[in-house]
């Protein structure tokens, strides 16, 4: 495969995930002010269950439909799946902009988020077209669109709502989805590798027959991701309600998209150093202070009292933490057969939307008992707590690659 190739396919990918995720946070972040302030669901406990429900619907549709169009990527190709995200999506999110119903708004984002997954099948493109020698470097880019699409929407969104209404931030929304689209018109999948699944002489029973062959590192790969889906969405629905404490209804909105900016782009010079150093260091050296660091702007973020302690914290946090998801994309990577990769990251997509359902019930569980400062206390125990399990983890499955590339 030309190297040419692979870097014109980055090329694209990095513009199609640059304006996706400017459209998705344009909206995203001030869906709990959507809820509270133009549906009129003011009640704490009510608040706590809509949004709540919410981000349990948007991480269902991911879950279940996520290994559906993996499967069907390393079938057919990742670019369909690509092309079927974008433009769906750009459809569903306007039609989210009319409904007067909470249950109405959560279903269509459930159906939505059943058709997208683009973020995965852009990582799962990277994967299967990407020397193995750049891997690291590759996701790391890819990383920096995604963030650096989070930090334009955020900016956008803001001011969207603050000057004008929801309704303009939804159909912008779907506009830069539409737009993603087109980008990916101009990719070529060309490791696509269509294999015959050879038949199986051994008959599996009960719940097994229903679960991918994947070898156990793979699977302690996945049981990271759907790990980190829990720990690291805990408090994300609930930051514009934090805000608003600090501030007022009128300017919480531009407040919010003004520090996710900033936090936005922290992550992008995040994404980049650790995408490089994962090619370079062991995976310890990397993950200790990333979880480390990230508890402690967790922490800073629950009792900030103004906006620049708050504001300082996020920062902080995402500088720290935007540079889990290369590390662990490189290691999923890494014990992954080219040929199963499209299945395997859709299984890893998968496993962190059940990760950000699970996160979607205790975040608002946490909201209920402890207030919206109590959920990034709670966030903060449940990151450092993970890094014994992420360390061994890593180590368990990288470690039969290590004995084979020593012989």
């Amino acid at each position: 495969m030309p190297r040419v190739s692979w870097k014109l396919n980055l090329a694209m990918l990095w513009f199609s995930q640059l304006v996706i995720m400017a459209g998705y946070q344009a909206l995203t972040p001030f869906i709990s002010l959507f809820i509270k302030n133009d549906m009129g669901v003011t009640s704490p406990g009510e608040l706590a269950v809509a949004v709540a429900s919410y981000n349990f619907a948007t991480t269902a549709g991911y879950a279940i439909f996520n290994p559906v169009w993996g499967t069907l990527a390393d079938r057919f190709g990742v670019k369909p799946m690509l092309l079927r995200g974008t433009f769906l999506t750009g459809i569903f999110f306007p039609m989210m902009a009319y409904t007067k119903s909470i249950w109405l708004l959560i279903l269509l984002r459930f159906i939505s988020a059943a058709c997208a997954g683009t973020t995965a099948a852009s990582q799962t493109m990277v994967a299967r077209n990407t020397p193995d020698e750049h891997q690291g470097f590759a996701q790391g880019v890819l990383t920096t669109a995604i963030w650096g699409g989070a930090m334009l929407g955020n900016v956008i969104g803001g001011l969207l709502i603050h000057y004008f209404n929801y309704k303009v931030a939804f159909w912008v929304c779907g506009s830069f989805y539409a737009l993603g689209g087109i980008s990916i018109l101009f990719t070529r999948d060309t490791n696509l590798v269509k294999v015959k699944a050879p038949a199986s002489h051994i008959k599996q029973h009960g719940m097994t027959a229903l679960l991918p062959k994947f070898s156990t590192a793979v699977w302690i790969m996945l049981s990271l991701f759907l790990l980190m889906g829990i720990v690291r969405n805990l408090e994300a629905p609930y930051i514009a309600l934090r805000v608003e404490e600090m501030t007022d209804k009128e300017t919480a909105a531009l407040w919010t998209g003004i520090i996710s900016a900033a936090v936005c782009a922290a992550a992008i010079i995040s994404g980049v150093v650790s995408g490089a150093l994962v090619d370079r260091y062991p995976v310890g050296k990397i993950l200790i202070p990333v979880i480390l660091f990230s508890s402690l702007a967790l922490a800073m973020q629950g009792f900030a009292d103004n906006l620049w302690v708050f504001g300082f914290g996020r920062v902080l946090l995402y500088t720290a933490a935007g540079g889990l998801q290369p590390i662990l994309q490189k290691n999923l990577s890494s014990v992954t057969p080219q040929r199963k990769r499209g299945k395997v990251f859709g299984f890893a997509s998968s496993a962190s939307a059940v990760g950000g359902m699970l996160s979607a019930v205790f975040g608002g569980l946490a909201m209920t008992a402890c207030g919206i400062s109590g959920v990034f206390y709670i966030s903060a125990i449940a990151f450092a707590a993970t890094l014994p399990v992420m360390l061994r983890g890593i180590s368990r499955a990288l470690q039969p690659f290590r004995f084979h590339r020593a012989r």
